[in-house]
């Protein structure tokens, strides 16, 4: 193992900040994760309320997950029943409390990503004729383990073309897999017409492509029908093969560091988008640990707007997916996975085995 690949491994399996304060060396990140949890927690601590009593539910019960429940890896994308404490069961305190939470690991920008995505819930309502049940309320958080600066745990948000997946340990945090979705991609009609949550995603990738070159471009894209959805995701897959993608999905395409100084600048801008969701001490962790001459960009489908196409910036470890496919190419699944550190794997495990035994 080169010392290069050791070193990103570990700056991107533990995201904890260069300046730990006093308090036993444990990152302020980790400590600003704990405390809103506890908060959370805390709020659906003591006897049923009469909500409670009424749907035959325990807040506290949904919200607390055992750290290894089978739970904890199957993230979902769709819409469907999930693991964890939905909103539509919380008081109004604690769904503050849940954004307070939310607000600790993302940006300014990517809380507003999340709560535009979480809205489009509303048009679907309207709109769609699918069937599935669409409301705000459905979206849900879920602890893995109990908040705490001194052992493993994990927490999750996730609804509708939303789940972040950060596991948290006395070393610091990880935020893989990511996945953000925009249903309708653009909205087409009415007031709102023109607005898209994922807009600077796709329009970068796109003027990336369209600047290369007949020889860079013969190279970059593969082919002019793209897949239906993002390749990582574990969607009608069966659980032994929800990690075969970090074995079989190869870097493809044209390698960054053949690109121009230009050109590859485009590429830090798709990486500082995608990763900026997050809080600028948790993304720029993740940025230095990415050096941008080991990937490489693949396309495929159409370069034109509002037809469909897929693309993917790949590395040792970084690997991104944007795909807008579905619904007359109007309908976004993006994914940021880390093939070292998702769910805080390899040290975040070991650290719980020990702390176990």
């Amino acid at each position: 193992m080169s010392v290069r690949w050791m070193a990103f491994c570990a700056a991107a399996v533990f995201v904890a900040s260069a300046a730990a304060q006093s308090t036993g060396g444990i990152s302020p990140d980790v400590e600003r994760v704990v405390r809103a949890a506890e908060a959370l927690a805390a709020s659906v601590g003591g006897p049923a309320g009469p909500i409670e009593q009424m749907a035959g539910i325990s807040r506290r019960g949904s919200l607390l997950l055992r750290y290894d429940d089978e739970n904890r890896e199957s993230w979902t994308y769709w819409p469907t029943q999930r693991a964890g404490l939905p909103l539509e069961l919380m008081s109004a305190e604690q769904r503050m409390l849940v954004h307070d939470l939310l607000r600790t690991v993302l940006s300014s920008k990517g809380h507003n990503k999340v709560a535009n995505i979480m809205q489009l819930e509303d048009i679907l309502k309207v709109t769609d004729e699918a069937g599935f049940p669409r409301d705000v309320g459905h979206y849900t958080v879920a602890f893995f383990g109990e908040p705490s600066t001194e052992r493993p745990w994990a927490w999750r948000f996730e609804g509708h073309h939303v789940s972040l997946n950060v596991a948290v340990s006395p070393e610091g945090l990880t935020v893989t897999p990511t996945f953000l979705g925009s249903n309708p991609a653009e909205i087409r009609t009415g007031s709102l017409a023109g607005f898209r949550v994922l807009a600077s995603e796709e329009d970068l990738g796109r003027e990336l492509v369209q600047s290369f070159t007949p020889e860079q471009r013969a190279k970059a894209v593969l082919s002019e029908r793209a897949p239906s959805d993002i390749l990582t995701g574990n969607l009608n897959k069966p659980r032994e093969q929800w990690d075969a993608w970090r074995e079989t999905l190869k870097p493809e395409g044209i390698p960054v560091a053949e690109l121009n100084e230009v050109q590859q600048h485009w590429v830090r801008r798709i990486l500082d988008e995608v990763v900026s969701t997050y809080r600028p001490e948790i993304s720029q962790a993740y940025l230095d640990s990415i050096d941008v001459a080991t990937l490489s960009f693949a396309w495929i489908g159409s370069t034109e707007r509002r037809a469909p196409h897929y693309y993917r910036l790949q590395g040792p470890d970084f690997v991104f997916e944007f795909d807008n496919v579905q619904n007359g190419a109007n309908h976004v699944h993006s994914v940021w996975r880390s093939k070292s550190s998702d769910f805080g794997e390899s040290p975040l495990a070991r650290h719980y085995q020990a702390y176990r035994h």
